[in-house]
């Protein structure tokens, strides 16, 4: 089994970030930082800042299992309003 050279002095392992790191990153940049100046401040690459941005992107928008249950649940809630004021009034 051969081992990898070092090359130009790089760690051999790879860093490993928090997800409250990168969580504060991604918020920074949707705050209006620039992407590249956020990277540069934290000695990250802005390749890497921008993969965090499209996981964090997919991490927020609702798949279509979580879109049916929200319409489901909007259906319901607006029966439920109706019922409610039809109470009300009488």
């Amino acid at each position: 089994m051969t081992e990898k050279p070092n090359l130009g002095g790089l760690p051999a392992t790879r860093k490993k970030y928090t997800p409250t790191f990168k969580a504060e990153r991604v918020r920074q940049v949707a705050a209006g930082t620039r992407q590249s100046d956020v990277a540069r401040a934290q000695d990250i690459s802005p390749a890497l800042l921008g993969r965090w941005q499209r996981q964090a992107l997919e991490a927020a928008v609702p798949s279509s299992a979580e879109r049916d249950e929200i319409k489901q649940l909007r259906a319901a809630l607006k029966r439920l309003e109706m019922e409610r004021d039809i109470l009300k009034k009488s």
